[in-house]
């Protein structure tokens, strides 16, 4: 789930700098439907990343500090008891992600790379 947790915030730390970098210019006016990158990258990043990793990150690294030495690494994660709940939230969210990704694609007029659920 770390490896997940990771990727998840990347996703969120990329998608941040590329409005910072970028800003206004990914959001021109009159655009039809009024969808834009930044707007959904906005939602994406404030109503479905953000939510996930600011519940999950901290839990889960305050039940990896808790690892004793020698422990494996895999067998402390999944001995957590909050693990299958982290996994439910975290295939919610790969849901919501792949229809914000067909919605931009449908705003950008450009076939999905990647399939559905």
């Amino acid at each position: 789930m770390r490896e997940e947790l990771n990727s998840i915030y990347s996703l969120f730390a990329c998608t941040r700098d590329i409005l910072r970098k970028y800003g206004p210019e990914l959001a021109p006016r009159g655009r039809a439907g009024g969808v834009t990158f930044a707007g959904i990258a906005v939602e994406m990043v404030n109503t479905v990343l953000r939510p996930l990793l600011t519940k999950w990150h901290p839990a889960l690294a305050e039940w990896e500090a808790a690892r004793l030495p020698g422990d494996s690494v895999v067998m402390h994660e999944r001995a957590w008891e909050q693990v299958d709940l982290l996994r439910a939230e975290v295939s919610d969210t790969r849901r919501v992600l792949l229809e914000l990704a067909a919605d931009l694609h449908d705003a950008m007029q450009i076939e999905p790379l990647i399939g559905g659920t």
